[in-house]
């Protein structure tokens, strides 16, 4: 994930800021916790926002797996709740299957 926004960063010259938010504490595992709610219960206060780096600014959050929404919805409210303006999502899944 940090590569491809390295990446994305350099094609479109902008700056990519790894520490703009940060997982303020430890979460349940969730791959096998499907419900919504349960979901964002589990993950709230878990990320910390660093607001002098997002106010005022368009964020695209690359995340490497889309399930329910709840973690790209928890860390998007977290974002224009510290002032960032727009928040873009971008997930990338691989399915991995054993032959």
């Amino acid at each position: 994930v940090v590569e491809i926004a390295k990446a994305i960063g350099r094609l479109l010259s902008v700056p990519v800021d790894l520490a703009a938010i940060v997982k303020a504490k430890d979460t349940p595992e969730l791959k096998n916790v499907f419900d919504f709610k349960e979901r964002t219960t589990a993950l709230q206060g878990a990320f910390k926002v660093n607001e002098k780096a997002v106010r005022g600014k368009r964020i695209l959050l690359v995340d490497d797996l889309y399930r329910s929404g709840a973690t790209a919805s928890i860390v998007a409210t977290a974002l224009i709740a510290s002032g960032a303006t727009t928040v873009y999502m971008l997930a990338m899944t691989k399915t991995r299957t054993r032959t």
